[in-house]
Order: C-alpha cells, then sequence, then structure tokens
C-alpha cells in the first residue's frame, strides 16, 4: 500500500511538472532555444519551494526566456512549481533562494508591483499556464520579491503622494520605500512567420511595408510592394490575405513596437517609398494610433484583406502564428526562435529609411545576434533619465537617483550600421525597503544580473546585456554613496 501511494504521488508530481513545462491549450510547441548555454554554466541544484528562504517575482515576458526558458512554475508556493531550468539566467544567479518567475505581462507584473488593479490575480494567488487567464502570481508573500516589465513606470503609477504606487506600497504602518527600477536586458520584436508557407525565406520587410502592414494599408502577401522588397520575388503564388496577430493585454511588447511604428512610419518617406509599387494617393504607411501598452491599431477584418487578432501574450502569438495560415505578428525574438512544429522563422526588417545620398539601408536580420547588439551600441548611462517615468513626466519619487529609466527615443533609430531596428528594454522593479525579506539575495541577483556570467547567458537567447557603463549605474545605485542613501535596504 506505502508503495502503491508513493507511486501515485510520483505520478501526480510529473503530471504537475508536464503541465508547468508546457502551459496551457494552445501553447506554443518550444523547444529548446539553439545555441542557449550549456547547463553546467554557473548552474547549481535548486530545490523545491519548501520553505521561505525562495523568491518569488513575475510580470513581462519580454525577457522570460533568459530568465527561465519559458518553464511556467504553474500552481501555489506550497504546490510543486516548475524551477528555472539549468543553462538560465534565473538557475544560475547565486541566491540562496529558488527564483520563481511567473510569466504574463508588463501591464500585470506592474499591477502585482503597485497593488493596484490586481485583486484578479493577487501575488499570491496561483500562477496560471502559459495562454491561460491570470490568476494569480504563485507567490508565498505580498507582495512579491521583484517583477519585470518591458515599459518604464509612468508618472500616473508612480511614485509622489496620490499616486497608485504611494498609496498602496509607501505610506501607511509598513512602508515598502520608493522603488528601486534598474534597466536590465535588451530585446527584439520579431514578426514570425511559417517559412514552408512562402516562396521566399527570409522574408524583407522594408520599412514602408511593415508601416503599411501594420496599419492595415497592405492586406495580401502579394503585394507589389512586398514584391519589391523582396527584389522581385512573389512571397506567394496566388493572392494570401495576411493574418495579423496583436497582443490583447496591457503588454510592454506593444508599447516597445507601438512607439518603433509612431516613430518610423510618421516619417516623409523618399524615394523609391513615395511612389508605385509604395506609396500613392490611397496608399499610406502613416501610423495613426496612440503609443502605449494597449494595442491602437486596425481590429478585425479590413478592407485590404487583412485581418487583425488580439491574443494575450507572446507564446499564444507563437502558437497562433504556427496554426494559422499565412500568418505574422509581434513577439520578443526568441518565441519565434524556440518555437518548433512548424519551426517560426522571422522577418528582416529595414534599418531605417531610404537616404538619396547612401540610398536603400541594409535588412536587419533578428536571428544575427550583432544586429541586435548594433542597435544598442551607443545607448550609454548618458541616456539614463533619473526619476522620469516612461510618459516623459517625473515620477516625483524622493529617491530620483534610485529609478534608471532609458527613453526609447535613444534606441528607436539605431545609429550603428546593421542593426534590427524594432528593440526595447525590459526592466526589473525591486522595493526599496525590502523590511528584513530576502534583502540579502536580492542585492545578490541585482549583481550577478549586472555581470558577465549572466550576460553571456542572455547571448544565447535573442536578448543582449545593455552598456557596462548603464551595469555600473545600475551597481552605484545599489550600494548608495555618502550623499544617496543605498536603493535596496
Amino acid at each position: 500500500m506505502r508503495n502503491t501511494l508513493a507511486t501515485l504521488a510520483l505520478a501526480a508530481v510529473a503530471a504537475l511538472m508536464l503541465s508547468a513545462c508546457n502551459g496551457g491549450s494552445g501553447s506554443s510547441a518550444i523547444a529548446p532555444v539553439p545555441n542557449a548555454p550549456a547547463a553546467s554554466e554557473h548552474g547549481r541544484a535548486h530545490r523545491n519551494d519548501t520553505g521561505p528562504a525562495s523568491l518569488h517575482a513575475g510580470g513581462a515576458d519580454f525577457p522570460a526566456f533568459a530568465y527561465n526558458d519559458e518553464t511556467q512554475p504553474v500552481g501555489s508556493y506550497n504546490q510543486y512549481q516548475a524551477p528555472p531550468p539549468a543553462g538560465t539566467v534565473f538557475y544560475a544567479a547565486p541566491t540562496t533562494g529558488t527564483i520563481y518567475y511567473c510569466i504574463n505581462s508588463s501591464g500585470d507584473g506592474r499591477k502585482a508591483f503597485e497593488d493596484n488593479g490586481d485583486s484578479g490575480f493577487p501575488p499570491t494567488g496561483p500562477c496560471a499556464a502559459l495562454n491561460a487567464s491570470p490568476t494569480g502570481f504563485g507567490g508565498r508573500q505580498d507582495p512579491l520579491d521583484f517583477v519585470g516589465t518591458a515599459v518604464a513606470l509612468p508618472s500616473t503609477e508612480c511614485c509622489g503622494p496620490g499616486s497608485p504606487y504611494y498609496i498602496h506600497r509607501d505610506e501607511g504602518t509598513t512602508t515598502w520605500g520608493q522603488p528601486f527600477e534598474i534597466p536590465q536586458i535588451g530585446g527584439l520584436i520579431s514578426l514570425p512567420y511559417v517559412a514552408s508557407e512562402y516562396n521566399v525565406t527570409p522574408i524583407k520587410l522594408s520599412t514602408w511595408s511593415l508601416c503599411a502592414i501594420a496599419n492595415g494599408t497592405i492586406g495580401n502577401w502579394d503585394d507589389p510592394a512586398l514584391t519589391k522588397d523582396n527584389g522581385g520575388n512573389a512571397l506567394v503564388s496566388a493572392s494570401e490575405p495576411i493574418t495579423f496577430y496583436y497582443r490583447s493585454d496591457s503588454s510592454g511588447t506593444t508599447y516597445n513596437f507601438i512607439y518603433w511604428l509612431n516613430t518610423e512610419c510618421n516619417q516623409t518617406f523618399g524615394a523609391p517609398y513615395n511612389g508605385s509599387p509604395y506609396a500613392s494617393p490611397s496608399r499610406s504607411a502613416a501610423w495613426t494610433g496612440a503609443v502605449g501598452s494597449s494595442w491602437t491599431g486596425p481590429t478585425g477584418n479590413q478592407a485590404s484583406g487583412s485581418d487583425f487578432i488580439g491574443v494575450s501574450g507572446a507564446p499564444a502569438i507563437a502558437a497562433d502564428v504556427q496554426s494559422t495560415a499565412y500568418a505574422t505578428g509581434y513577439l520578443e525574438g526568441s518565441y519565434a526562435k524556440a518555437a518548433a512544429k512548424p519551426a517560426l522563422a522571422q522577418a528582416w526588417v529595414q534599418d531605417g529609411p531610404y537616404s538619396p545620398h547612401k540610398g536603400a539601408p541594409p535588412f536587419g536580420d533578428p536571428t544575427n545576434h550583432n544586429d541586435l547588439v548594433h542597435a544598442f551600441a551607443n545607448v550609454t548611462a548618458s541616456d539614463i533619465d533619473y526619476g522620469v517615468g516612461s510618459d516623459g513626466n517625473s515620477l516625483n519619487s524622493s529617491t530620483p537617483w534610485c529609478q534608471l529609466y532609458i527613453p526609447n527615443s535613444s534606441f528607436v533609430t539605431p545609429t550603428t550600421a546593421n542593426s534590427y531596428p524594432i528593440v526595447g528594454i525590459s526592466y526589473l522593479l525591486f522595493y526599496g525597503q525590502n523590511n528584513g525579506l530576502h534583502t540579502a539575495d536580492k542585492k545578490t541577483l541585482i549583481t550577478f544580473v549586472e555581470g558577465s556570467s549572466a550576460a553571456h547567458i542572455e547571448k544565447g537567447y535573442e536578448y543582449t546585456a545593455l552598456n557596462t557603463s548603464i551595469e555600473t549605474a545600475v551597481l552605484n545605485a545599489l550600494a548608495g554613496n555618502s550623499s544617496q542613501a543605498a536603493c535596496l535596504q
């Protein structure tokens, strides 16, 4: 009888592990990321969460492949939760406790961090499977130890008196202090597609054409502009409408993609993009949607033939592009890189507009790590706006040196040749005053993610570490000095 119960228990654990790794229904067929770092790199054995030492976090899916290889810690802390696998940043971090990162979205992460509007998915609620509606973060306590977000805190959320963060986290008998916000990792936003459905691969998209796809002007893959982009080679043999998947949740990926569209699509295009087969009186590439974390572009069927469909999370976009003929969308490149059965290719995107003096710019390759590195080559600590929100307004923080924000304007138009142009920076949010909760481990984690070991791991995925001057600025803020208090205590 005892052996039978043990067998059943092991079977139950195995089922939970399989559920945690595979996510919910409709999740993308994911394979290990090619060329990911070896499991032995700085790795160590992690135990399950059987005590209070483990760290619980969550939020943005944008950086999640580097953090935990899309391994979702489904369930609650007192159940089995899948730990980060070997070869990932959070596995390699030399913390005492295991780091469980529940993947959902930037908006959900900030809500949990601020304790504002998260009643339906609180920090202590169970972490949902990938692609399922949020139910919580699987945390041991409220608040979480930290969260990830691919768009920095705006002034409407933090940090002065009257802001949601101040009301819920920074006043009362127990204060969590002003936030410590650090720019941690750079990634790219790619346009995935199933290569076997097209006559040409890689598909190349000029700036004009990508803008025209995103705003619904180009609705078919046989559009002459796309044929022109690809050296006169038709992408498809017959008219095939474009199905475009966008994020229906509050997403930092959406914010960064729309910021690029708003910047690059509203320029004055020169030849050849100001005439046939590109622009005409009835064909414009202009972007008219507002910049924000929610999709503000077209929805549903368009007169051009395309269909815009909203889904929640990058894993859902990858899965739906895999299962829908002639589909694309936007997501962080690692999700496309890891997709299998069928594999997803990623479109090359033109690095900037046409110049009459330099001619047509080259196309950036999202699968070439150097093209991502070049996109951030000139982003340094001098670009940090301390104490400023993502909306460009002051956060009214009492510790502005602890909120390190890098405006998208610093990287939206890369100035280094051979860059992949659509990129974003993801942030980690910690509390300034941690009330003795995992304080040493949080300092250890920050020091690790700002170092060379984490950078080496990130390189194995479609991410890049930021300039060393930015990492130094983060570590200086962590330590404090004679005139500025340490940002994490």
